[in-house]
């Protein structure tokens, strides 16, 4: 594997501490968000730990992982967009989804089966919240610069990360028929990507921050 690739962790791990440490100034929604980081950053140490010591399987993490994320995301957009679409629709898609996630495992693909159909249903429920949350953004107009924002830049991020998650899981297994070259090529792409994803995150936690201590100041 190329360096990158095995370097997913560690930017998980950075937003987690930068997440850690700044959690106290963060408003609702942005503590619901670390909780995604610190799920993600727990996940990935343990995939370490269960491949070296207790299978080299590790598609049973990833029936428990997405379930947990979609969760967290969903509860995340459901406060963020508060106000803009009704939260019974939120919490109703994800319930739904919730449900065939505990289905999938025992009546279509295995737990030891690469979890593709929940992965992409999942990256495809996060898709569609973060489209309409930059519709809420537009149709509101509230924003001054949106650099300045902290959920412009962490919604891009989900935006970017689960269109291209959708696809990634959606084909794996058409990927891993087709050659070992492309299958490559694949983990190696979503290996960057996940790299930005948590960096992004990263930067949308100081914004959030800075954002804090200037209002702060201000009163």
């Amino acid at each position: 594997m190329l360096w990158y690739v095995n370097l997913n962790w560690l930017t998980n791990l950075i937003a987690f501490i930068i997440g850690l440490i700044l959690y106290k100034r963060f408003p609702r929604e942005l503590k619901t968000l670390f909780f995604f980081v610190a799920f993600g950053a727990l996940t990935e140490i343990y995939y370490r730990f269960h491949m070296y010591f207790i299978m080299k399987n590790g598609m049973p993490i990833g029936h428990f992982y997405f379930p947990v994320a979609i969760f967290i995301a969903g509860i995340f957009y459901k406060q963020i967009l508060n106000g803009f679409i009704q939260s019974k629709w939120v919490i109703t898609v994800i319930a739904l989804y919730e449900i065939y996630c505990i289905i999938n495992p025992v009546f279509v693909q295995g737990l030891f089966q690469y979890p593709s159909i929940t992965g992409s249903l999942g990256a495809l429920i996060i898709f569609s919240l973060a489209v309409v949350y930059f519709i809420k953004v537009m149709v509101e107009a509230k924003i001054e610069k949106l650099s300045k924002e902290p959920l412009i830049w962490i919604n891009s991020a989900f935006l970017v990360y689960y269109t291209v998650g959708f696809f990634y899981h959606s084909l794996y297994n058409l990927r891993t028929t087709a050659s070992m070259e492309v299958a490559f090529f694949a983990i190696s792409m979503f290996s960057i990507l996940n790299l930005l994803f948590y960096l992004v995150l990263s930067v949308g936690f100081i914004l959030a921050y800075k954002a804090n201590v200037k209002t702060d100041n201000l009163t």
